[in-house]
């Protein structure tokens, strides 16, 4: 697993092991972080003379330990709704795992909790182990498609992917006129327009295979609006152009379950008889509101639309085949 190189997240991951009673030395920890044992050592220097560690090494056990477990890593001062605005920081950081922007808001957080050590108000230690948060599962980007998409999205320049998406047996060549980037529940996806069908496309970043960026400019279309694309999307994918209505009806038992979020940011409910809810939204595509609407089992009940009836009439009938 790769490390984050910064010192910050170092002196962390010692003092958690110190604590937990590993003793660490030089040359494991090294090797766990795959830098040098000079820097470790730098690393328990500073501990021990800078922020006044009572460390001290145990030969049997060939590694260090706290002579004094009173003794904490310096504070942050942070007040309470700079907590909950470093704990979202540490959320968005999450979104950008598998790409180069990851290792930079890394190395830029732990440059800034480094510094902020003069004030007690806050135990670093609690901020990160007594919260967390867990994101959408995802799958990583390669740094150099990244970096690529990245390139033709900022020069307005094609590029040449070699793209296999989830049912197809064989890649695909495709010519891409890069549009924008959007991170959909933790995946990343590029939208432009495609030589291959001449439409605009939304392509997984996990599943391009191979980019090259090309010489051939592109104009993007002045009436292509992100905001107004993902506007009706729901879940991951985007869907086709052709937007639905859809009403779903819950009873009581399940009422409560429905109200308590928001499935999507244009949702209607409505209160209906004997305590049930309907909800309402637009979506473009029916992919995943289809299989939503399948992990509510028997408390959900299509009303619209017929095509969404259908689907999940269809469904029902070859679920009870397979347990016939």
């Amino acid at each position: 697993m790769e490390r984050n190189k910064s010192q910050f997240s170092r002196l962390m991951e010692l003092d958690r092991q110190i604590r937990a009673g590993k003793y660490p030395n030089c040359l494991t920890f090294s090797k766990a972080w795959e830098v040098s044992q000079k820097t470790i050592q730098r690393d328990i220097d500073y501990l021990k003379f800078q922020l006044d560690a009572p460390l001290a090494y145990n030969r049997v056990e060939k590694g260090f330990y706290y002579t004094d477990l009173n003794w904490f890593l310096p504070s942050v001062s942070l007040s309470e709704g700079e907590l909950f605005a470093l704990l979202v920081a540490g959320k968005a950081m999450e979104q950008y795992q598998g790409t180069p922007v990851s290792k930079e808001l890394e190395r830029i957080f732990g440059k800034m909790m480094s510094g902020m050590t003069d004030k007690i108000t806050v135990q670093p230690e609690l901020v990160f182990a007594r919260f967390s948060f867990t994101a959408p599962p995802s799958r990583p980007v390669a740094i150099e498609t990244w970096k690529t998409i990245v390139r033709g999205l900022a020069g307005q320049k094609q590029i040449k992917l070699l793209y296999k998406s989830q049912n197809a047996e064989q890649p695909k060549q495709h010519l891409l006129s890069p549009y924008h980037i959007a991170n959909l529940q933790g995946e990343w996806y590029v939208f432009g327009h495609s030589d291959v069908d001449g439409e605009l496309r939304q392509f997984s970043l996990a599943r391009i295979q191979k980019a090259q960026l090309t010489e051939r400019s592109f104009e993007r279309p002045k009436d292509f609006d992100a905001a107004e694309l993902l506007k009706h999307t729901f879940g991951r994918f985007v869907g086709s152009n052709k937007p639905y209505t859809i009403r779903l009806l819950f009873p009581k038992e399940a009422a409560g379950w429905v109200q308590e979020r928001e499935w999507h940011n244009g949702q209607k409910l409505r209160p209906r008889a004997h305590g049930a809810i309907e909800l309402e939204f637009q979506a473009h595509g029916l992919f995943e509101v289809f299989r939503w609407v399948m992990a509510w089992g028997r408390y959900v009940q299509v009303l619209e639309p017929q095509e969404l009836k259908d689907k999940v009439r269809a469904e029902v009938a070859a679920m009870q085949q397979n347990f016939a």
